[in-house]
């Protein structure tokens, strides 16, 4: 299976997907849509794509001015996979994928990042709070959370401070929660 990159400096090219069911790539409307909400934040920004999946968002927002895109993603043929697009779209060097589970990249990792895109499996349990992601965002850096559409009304009512939400997109079953570390104004 093939995904396309919707804009941006990669436009038109496809990187290579799992094709497996229990796979669930971000759909390209919701890419675009999202990057589209974002993109006056993409210049020179540094990305943490979590549970990254096919890189799919990561490659989108690479496209469209991240300086560098971290690819954090458990699933070792999963990352060797988004290794090896990285490679065939010529952007390696701005690209780094880290083979590890959510609760042990927050441990070890340093830096801060501009923009995290936080895509967990629909039913996975891996963090109960994004709290620690947060606190993993540069001062004006934002969180993007996609979920379930049932899943937040059932479990994750208090998932993060509500006053730090500034957007909130729906996209058939799939909503993208946009958090700002400071209020945005």
């Amino acid at each position: 299976m093939k995904l396309r990159i919707i804009s941006g400096l990669l436009k038109g090219r496809f990187i290579s997907v799992p094709d497996t069911k229990d796979f669930r790539p971000t759909l390209e409307r919701t890419r675009e849509s999202v990057a589209e909400i974002i993109k006056s934040r993409l210049p020179g920004a540094q990305v943490a794509d979590i549970c990254a999946g096919s890189g799919a968002m990561g490659f989108e927002l690479l496209s469209r001015g991240a300086l560098r895109v971290d690819f954090i993603e458990k699933d070792r043929t999963r990352a060797d996979l988004i290794k090896k697009n990285a490679h065939q779209l010529g952007v390696a060097d701005s690209c780094r994928i880290i083979s590890r589970d959510v609760r042990s990249f927050l441990k070890n990792v340093s830096e801060a990042y501009d923009i995290i895109y936080y895509d967990p499996p629909y039913d996975s349990e891996e963090l109960k709070s994004i709290g620690a992601l947060l606190d993993k965002l540069t001062e004006n850096g934002i969180l993007l959370y996609e979920y379930r559409k049932a899943r937040k009304k059932e479990k994750d009512l208090d998932i993060a401070p509500k006053e730090l939400l500034f957007d909130s997109r729906t996209f058939g079953d799939t909503v993208v929660d946009f958090y700002c570390k400071s209020t945005v104004s």
